[in-house]
């Protein structure tokens, strides 16, 4: 009985010690892709526009893709926070979606009919990379990132 016990016990400390290390891996593997992303420089490519024709009485009229208009107000880039939820508030084009991603989930926000969004994000400890992306109806989409320093200390 005592040896079934322990080997129960063995094993299920063995098992809970190669989750967490392999959770603890996947998490330090994300970060340091982040991290290498902001850190990379890279060119932006010039966009490439290939205009589509339609025909009327006058003649064809190239059309081309819309931006989407995206400002987010609240929180400024680079902010240092001493609580662990933020409010992230902006405002983008009517009928948009705009999804917020960030070190510990994913928010889907719809905008009210002046464009207006709010949402409450959770924070990790330390450095938090928030991308505020918008999105129309059309597939059309404008993304901006935030940096937000999440600490317990005095500020």
């Amino acid at each position: 009985m005592k040896k079934e016990v322990f080997l129960a016990i063995a094993i299920g400390f063995g098992l809970g010690l190669v989750i967490t290390f392999g959770i603890w891996t996947a998490n330090k593997s994300l970060k340091d892709a982040q991290l290498a992303q902001q850190t990379t420089p890279t060119a932006t490519p010039a966009p490439t526009v290939v205009p589509s024709e339609s025909r009327d009485e006058v003649g064809p009229t190239p059309s081309f893709p819309v931006t989407v208009t995206l400002t987010v107000t609240s929180p400024e880039d680079e902010s240092l926070v001493n609580k662990d939820t933020v409010t992230i508030t902006g405002k983008t084009a009517p009928g948009a979606t705009v999804t917020i991603l960030s070190e510990i989930g994913e928010v889907i926000v719809a905008p009210d009919n002046s464009g207006n969004f709010t949402a409450d994000i959770k924070l990790e400890g330390g450095y938090n990379n928030i991308t505020i992306t918008a999105f129309d109806s059309t597939g059309n989409s404008n993304s901006q990132t935030l940096t937000i320093t999440y600490t317990t200390a005095k500020v």
